[in-house]
C-alpha cells in the first residue's frame, strides 16, 4: 500500500445534542392562554346571522351589537361530515369554563354546554357566569349575549366589553398562559422559539405604499390576541406578550419584521426589547416570512415587490436591502457591538434558491453596504420532508419515502444547486458567524389533499417518523455543519392540511413519539456548536490519508469512553457502519479499519463519536 504523509482533516466537532428551536403559533392546540377569548375570536351578530363587521365593533374588537360566541374545537373537517384523523383525537374540554364581560345581558347557550349561575354586580357593571360542559363533548359551543347593554345608561342591543371565558381549573387569568403549554415549555430546553405564527406575520401588510405605524400594533388590551380584520389591526399577539413568554421560558426569541413597518415601529419594537427583554436573552430577528413566496396569504412578498419596482432595484436586492435596515435600526438602539451577538439578523430564502436569490442578495449587500457578515448572522431556508402522497402506501412506505426525501436535500447536484451541504459551504464562503440555519423543518404532509389521509396522520403518530426526524435534523444538518434548526410546530391538529405539530395536544406531549424525539436531541443545559481547535488531532487521528480500502484509527483518549465509528458518503449518507459502541481505554488505541473493496475512490466523511461528542472527518479512499 503506498504511503502518504498523515494528514489531519478534522472539519467540526459537535456536543450533541445542539441547537433547536420551535415556532409556535396562536392557538396551540389545547391552549395559549388561560383566557379563552385571547386566541379565539368568533363573534356572530345574533340578529344579522353574519360575522360582526367592523363597524359593529369599537376599537378594541368588543362587538357593539347583540352578539353570539363560536368555539370550535372539532377535528377536520367534522362540520362537513368527514374526519380525517383515524383516530378521531379530541381535546379534552369538559369542565366549567368562568366566564365574564362588562356590562348586562341575557346569557344562554344554544349547543355545546349550559349556563349557570348567572350574575351581574351593577357597581361594577360586571356579569358573571359558568359555562358547564359535559364529558365526551364534541367541542362545538354556541354562547348567546341578547339585550345587550355597555353600561346601564346604554341603550339595549348596544354591546359589552372585555368578554373572558378561563378553562376549567382557573379562577382568574392572572399568570396570562396556560399552564401546559408552559410545562410543556419548560420541559425541553429549546434554543429558541420563532413567534411568526404567533404575532401573525403573513399578510399582515397593507398594499404598498402602506406603511405600519407603531400606533397601529396589538395591544394585550385589545379584545383578542388572535389576528383580526374586524378591528382594523392586523397581525396576532402583541409584542409585550412575546417578550413576556420569553422571559418566562428564558428562551431566545426569533422574532419577525412586518415589511411595512417604519422605521419608528423598527425602533420603537427595538427599544422595547431592549428596555423589557431579559438581557441574557438572544434576539434572532428576520424580515417577515418567505417573501418569496408568492401564494394566496403571502401578501408581504407583492409588498416587497411592489417596493422594490419603486426603487428601481430586483425583488431579491429589496429582501437584502430591508433585512440590512433592520439590522442598522437594531444596532442603533442596542450598539452596532450587538450585531452578530445579542442581536442575529438571519437572511432567509426559499430552499432551492441558494444561486438564484441567495448569493444576488450577499453580492448586493456587499456591494452597497460592505461585507455580509457585517450585518447577517446567518442565511436560512426551510428543511422540510415528506412522503405517502400516493394512494395505498402504509406506513413503513410513508416513513421510507420520508428518508428518501431528507438523503435528497443534502446536496443538490442538479440545476439549482441547493442542497444543504451547499448552504453551509455559502455561509462559510461569505464568513458568516452564524452559518447555515433553518427557520422551519420537519415533516410536511399537507397541502389539502384527502389521498391516503389515514395512513399519513399513522405514520406521524409512529416510532419510525422520530427516526426520520432524528435523521433530519441530526445526520442531515446538525452534523452536516448546520447550526440552528427551527422545528415547525410546537402543536397542531393531525389532518389534510398538516400534521405539523410536535403533538396535537399540549395536556399530552407524549401523545406521539415526535416530541420525545427532540428531548433526546436537545440536553438538559443547551451546548452550542463548537469548532474543533488543532488539539483534535491529538484525539483522533487517520493514518494514511488519503488511504486506499485499509487505514487505521488511531484515538488517544484522556480517559476510557464508548466509541464508535461510521463511514458516510461526502454528500452525508451512511454506507458502512465501521463499529459501535465499543468501550475504549484511556491511552493510545489503534484500529485497522478495512473497507469493502468495492468501494469506489473519491471523498468520504468519518462520522467518530466518542462519549457524547461527535465529529465528522475528511477521508480520501484512492485506487
Amino acid at each position: 500500500m503506498k504511503q502518504y504523509p498523515l494528514l489531519f482533516l478534522s472539519l467540526l466537532a459537535f456536543n450533541l445534542p445542539a441547537q433547536i428551536g420551535v415556532n409556535i403559533g396562536l392557538p396551540e392546540r389545547g391552549g395559549t392562554y388561560i383566557d379563552l377569548a385571547r386566541e379565539n375570536y368568533r363573534w356572530t351578530n345574533l340578529n344579522s346571522g353574519s360575522p360582526v363587521g367592523s363597524n359593529e365593533v369599537d376599537e378594541e374588537g368588543w362587538p357593539t351589537v347583540d352578539a353570539q360566541y363560536v368555539v370550535d374545537f372539532r377535528p377536520v373537517a367534522e362540520w362537513a361530515g368527514s374526519i380525517d384523523d383515524p383516530e378521531v383525537y379530541r381535546l379534552e374540554v369538559s369542565g366549567t369554563w368562568k366566564c365574564s364581560f362588562h356590562g348586562e345581558a341575557l346569557v344562554n347557550a344554544s349547543t355545546g354546554g349550559t349556563v349557570q349561575n348567572v350574575d351581574y354586580d351593577p357597581g361594577a357593571n360586571l356579569t358573571t357566569f359558568d359555562f358547564v360542559v359535559a364529558s365526551g363533548s364534541n367541542g362545538f359551543f354556541l354562547i348567546n349575549l341578547s339585550n345587550t347593554r355597555r353600561t346601564q345608561a346604554d341603550p339595549l342591543n348596544s354591546g359589552f366589553t372585555d368578554f373572558k371565558m378561563l378553562r376549567p381549573g382557573y379562577a382568574d387569568d392572572a399568570d396570562l398562559f396556560h399552564q401546559p403549554f408552559l410545562a410543556i415549555l419548560d420541559s425541553i430546553n429549546f434554543t429558541a422559539i420563532r413567534y411568526m405564527v404567533f404575532t401573525g406575520t403573513n399578510g399582515r401588510d397593507p398594499d404598498y405604499p402602506g406603511i405600519t405605524e407603531w400606533a397601529d400594533r396589538k395591544l394585550s388590551t385589545d379584545a383578542s390576541q388572535a389576528p383580526l380584520s374586524t378591528i382594523g389591526k392586523r397581525g396576532g399577539a402583541c409584542w409585550e406578550h412575546v417578550i413576556q413568554l420569553a422571559n418566562r421560558t428564558h428562551t431566545d426569541p426569533w422574532i419577525n419584521v412586518p415589511v411595512s413597518a417604519s422605521t419608528d415601529y423598527v425602533t420603537q419594537l427595538a427599544t422595547l426589547l431592549q428596555n423589557e427583554l431579559d438581557p441574557d436573552l438572544t434576539i434572532y430577528v428576520e424580515s417577515s416570512n418567505e417573501v418569496w413566496n408568492t401564494a394566496p396569504g403571502f401578501e408581504q412578498t407583492l409588498y416587497n415587490q411592489a417596493q422594490a419596482a419603486d426603487l428601481g432595484i430586483t425583488e431579491q436586492e429589496n429582501h437584502a436591502r430591508r433585512t440590512v435596515e433592520l439590522a442598522q435600526v437594531f444596532a442603533s438602539v442596542f450598539g452596532s457591538d450587538a450585531l452578530n451577538d445579542r442581536i442575529r439578523v438571519v437572511l432567509c430564502s426559499h430552499q432551492p434558491m441558494l444561486k438564484w436569490w441567495v448569493e444576488p442578495m450577499l453580492q448586493y449587500v456587499n456591494a452597497s453596504f460592505g461585507p455580509p457578515s457585517d450585518y447577517l448572522y446567518a442565511i436560512g431556508c426551510q428543511t422540510y420532508f415528506s412522503g405517502g402522497a400516493d394512494t395505498g402506501e402504509g406506513v413503513a412506505e410513508i416513513l421510507a419515502d420520508c428518508h428518501q426525501s431528507i438523503t435528497g436535500q443534502i446536496t443538490d447536484l442538479g440545476v439549482n444547486e441547493a442542497g444543504r451541504t451547499q448552504w453551509i459551504a455559502k455561509a462559510d464562503a461569505w464568513n458568516l458567524p452564524g452559518g447555515f440555519v433553518s427557520y422551519e423543518g420537519g415533516p410536511a404532509h399537507g397541502g389539502g389533499s384527502t389521498t391516503n389521509i389515514a395512513n399519513r396522520i399513522l405514520a406521524e403518530r409512529s416510532p419510525g417518523m422520530c427516526e426520520e426526524m432524528r435523521y433530519n435534523l441530526d445526520d442531515a444538518f446538525i452534523q452536516l455543519g448546520g447550526t440552528l434548526a427551527m422545528q415547525f410546530t410546537l402543536t397542531s391538529s393531525y389532518n389534510r392540511y398538516g400534521c405539523w405539530g410536535l403533538t396535537d395536544d399540549v395536556a399530552d406531549p407524549h401523545r406521539n413519539f415526535k416530541f420525545s424525539c427532540l428531548q433526546e436531541l436537545l440536553p438538559d443545559e443547551p451546548t452550542a456548536v463548537q469548532e474543533v481547535e488543532s488539539s483534535i488531532e491529538s484525539l483522533v487521528r487517520v493514518f494514511p490519508n488519503p488511504a486506499s480500502r485499509k487505514f487505521d484509527m488511531i484515538f488517544d483518549l484522556p480517559e476510557a469512553a464508548v466509541c464508535s465509528a461510521e463511514l458516510l458518503s461526502a454528500q452525508g449518507i451512511g454506507v458502512d457502519r465501521l463499529f459501535a459502541a465499543r468501550l475504549l481505554p484511556a491511552g493510545h488505541t489503534q484500529i485497522e479499519v478495512e473497507l469493502d473493496g468495492h468501494r469506489a475512490a473519491g471523498l468520504y466523511l468519518l462520522k467518530v463519536k466518542v462519549g457524547a461528542e461527535s465529529r465528522l472527518m475528511k477521508i480520501v479512499l484512492v485506487d
